[in-house]
């Protein structure tokens, strides 16, 4: 008898609570999770709210961003107990190996999306830098654009560096 191979379409995904979304971000992306440091950060020099500056990772300068400052032009930021800052890998071409870090409160929290919970992923026509949301019982958990939100970063590291 030949066993039948079941492929499985489970994702994982690292859940990151922002200040007031949370969104999820494939596992493959996260390379890394770091305490907030004050001294390894840099102010941005520009008047964006949602370029924070960079932050320094393995004797890299990486962009920061606050998502939600992104999202919602008119968000402003609280201070965070013991903020995160995760580090963001680009897999998209042209950016390949290029890093960028998100702010976040606390930890990631690892997830793994089964092939259910899968199809209450729906596409976000209403919200630029959403391309998916998925509810999961009273949660909607939102899954950035990143196509765009690296192309927007990228756009502005040299005014950062600058």
């Amino acid at each position: 008898m030949v066993a039948e191979e079941i492929k499985d379409a489970s994702v994982s995904v690292m859940l990151l609570r922002l200040q007031h979304k949370e969104v999820l971000v494939p596992k493959a992306m996260v390379a890394d999770v770091l305490s907030w440091k004050e001294e390894s950060f840099t102010v941005a020099k520009t008047h964006s709210n949602w370029k924070l500056g960079e932050y320094l990772w393995q004797d890299w300068r990486v962009p920061l961003v606050c998502f939600e400052s992104l999202i919602e032009p008119d968000f402003r930021r609280e201070e965070m107990q013991k903020p995160k800052v995760v580090i963001v890998k680009s897999f998209q071409k042209g950016f390949e190996n290029e890093h960028y870090a998100l702010l976040c409160r606390g930890f990631p929290k690892p997830l793994i999306l089964s092939e259910q919970s899968l199809e209450n992923l729906h596409i976000d026509d209403e919200q630029d830098w959403i391309e998916y949301s998925i509810s999961i019982g009273s949660r909607v958990l939102d899954v950035p654009d990143f196509v765009s939100l690296q192309s927007a970063v990228w756009s502005m590291a040299d005014a950062v560096s600058a």
